[in-house]
Order: C-alpha cells, then structure tokens, then sequence
C-alpha cells in the first residue's frame, strides 16, 4: 500500500511517459544505428572510446524511444555527436 501511495505521488521524469511520435521514433532508429557503426568504425582508435560514445547513442535513444524526456542541451550535444560520426563515417 505505501508503494502504491510513494508512485503516485512520485514526480520522477521515468513515470512520465508520454507518446513516441514519429519524429523521436526515428531519431531513436538513427541513433541506435549510428551506435552500432560507431563501434565497428576504424576511425577512432580506441576501442574503449568508441564502446563509450555508442553508449552514449545508445541510452538517448533508449530514453526517446520510451517517450522519456531528454535535457534540450543533452539532445543538442547527442544530435551533433552523431551528426559528426555521421559525417566522418561516411565512404
């Protein structure tokens, strides 16, 4: 009962999710593959590194895919990381 009354009062990001639109369901897919590659790509080195960054990838897309909110400067920063790996990956 008291962890019934402790969600409904909780005020948390991760009980509010709402509806994936279009729009985050496909920058989740594009970010979730940037990641995959990422991890493959020849261009950086380390492989620790690059494990680190397609993390990064990763868990904002599993946050927009869930129809969690992601900070604006953290989306900013992820959507620019991936444009440049992007960028950089390409043949």
């Amino acid at each position: 009962m008291i962890e019934q009354e402790v969600a409904m009062a909780s005020n948390s990001r991760y009980d509010r999710a709402r509806p994936v639109g279009e729009r985050e369901a496909a920058e989740a897919r594009a970010l979730h593959l940037i990641g995959d590659l990422v991890c493959r790509y020849p261009g950086i080195s380390d492989p620790d590194v690059a494990g680190q960054v397609a993390h990064v990838l990763h868990a904002t897309a599993i946050e927009l895919g869930n129809g969690r909110s992601v900070p604006i400067e953290v989306r900013r920063a992820v959507r620019g990381l991936a444009d440049a790996l992007r960028r950089q990956m390409q043949p």
